[in-house]
């Protein structure tokens, strides 16, 4: 009988016992392990409103309407212009596409293709979508931001959304945007989305600043035509009145970058010193006056004034030369 006993506690034991391990090993804690470049911390996910809203933005944005219309090859342009798209393998193109001998053509003319370009169809193309900037939870997103680095297939993190910003706005194929705000004096340590909007929304310098208000309301109802950089830039960049009909500044006197060919592009690198002998007088021998048809009368009814222009240098010897001349009509 003690025998049939032991038997069945043997029996019991032996199915017990490796369940017992089995939960044992389910309750323990795992061992601490060292987070890999490719795990990100996730931190907060965004609301179904939240997504709603940002998408909105997005839809609005520049960054929803990259696609190169076929100016050089967008399997390199893609790079910064829709990530997603861009083939890092390509290195004959990427090259070429450093190489500004590859785009000279006659002024006017198309911009040619890189020879070794593949170019991407436009219904393939996918734009700044939001998982360039934000690591995908389930139907939604991280509302932390990392960089997609298509070349090594995993996300990156970054320290702030200059950095962010930084992998495409900088440089002289990004109009060098981060480094001119770095720059501004006035604007010192902003991140990008002070101004603009986080999701690409259009941003402009009358969301702060009202020109109806403050010590510059005479000069700028003196400069309808004229954009907010053209007088504050604070980068000696050239200006110019616009030329491209139908173009977003269209006319208006802006300053300038060349990337590719010449482009209005708003100056980033801003202060509030002005300096009218940019536009109104001469620049030297090689360089006419950026407006031609200044007048005195201009800015001093009847030609009189009871004061001496500031913007003129005066000159010690009345009987000579003066220092600058404006020029006349």
């Amino acid at each position: 009988m003690k025998v049939e006993k032991w038997g069945i506690w043997a029996v019991v034991l032996a199915i017990v016992a490796p369940l017992a391990t089995a939960v044992a090993a389910q309750l323990s804690f795992p061992a601490q392990t060292t987070l890999e470049p490719t795990m990100m911390p996730i931190g907060p996910v965004a609301t179904d409103e939240e997504l709603a809203q940002a998408e909105a933005e997005w839809e609005a944005s520049a960054h929803a309407a990259t696609y190169d219309e076929g100016m050089g090859a967008n399997t390199t342009c893609a790079r910064c212009k829709s990530p997603v798209n861009w083939d890092p393998t390509q290195d004959s193109a990427a090259q070429e596409a450093l190489d500004c001998g590859s785009c000279k053509r006659e002024p006017g003319a198309p911009r040619p293709e890189l020879a070794s370009g593949v170019p991407v169809p436009e219904a393939e193309w996918q734009h700044i979508t939001c998982d360039i900037c934000h690591v995908p939870v389930g139907d939604s997103y991280a509302t932390s931001v990392a960089f997609w680095n298509q070349a090594a297939g995993q996300y990156e993190p970054v320290a702030d959304v200059m950095e962010l910003c930084a992998h495409c706005h900088e440089g002289q194929h990004g109009f060098e945007v981060v480094e001119e705000q770095e720059a501004s004096p006035i604007h010192t340590g902003w991140e990008c989305t002070r101004c603009h909007g986080p999701h690409g929304a259009p941003a402009a310098c009358t969301d702060c600043h009202d020109p109806q208000t403050g010590p510059g309301v005479a000069e700028h109802a003196r400069h309808p035509s004229v954009n907010c950089t053209a007088c504050h830039d604070n980068g000696r960049l050239t200006i110019w009145q616009d030329p491209v009909p139908g173009g977003p500044h269209e006319a208006e006197y802006i300053t300038r970058r060349f990337a590719h060919t010449l482009t209005s592009w708003p100056s980033h690198n801003l202060t509030t010193e002005i300096d009218c002998l940019r536009c109104h007088h001469p620049l030297g021998k090689q360089s006419a006056s950026v407006v031609p048809t200044i007048s005195c009368e201009a800015c001093h009814a009847q030609g009189e004034s009871l004061f001496w222009c500031e913007y003129f240098q005066r000159n010690p010897d009345p009987n000579g030369e003066t220092a600058v001349s404006p020029a006349m009509p």
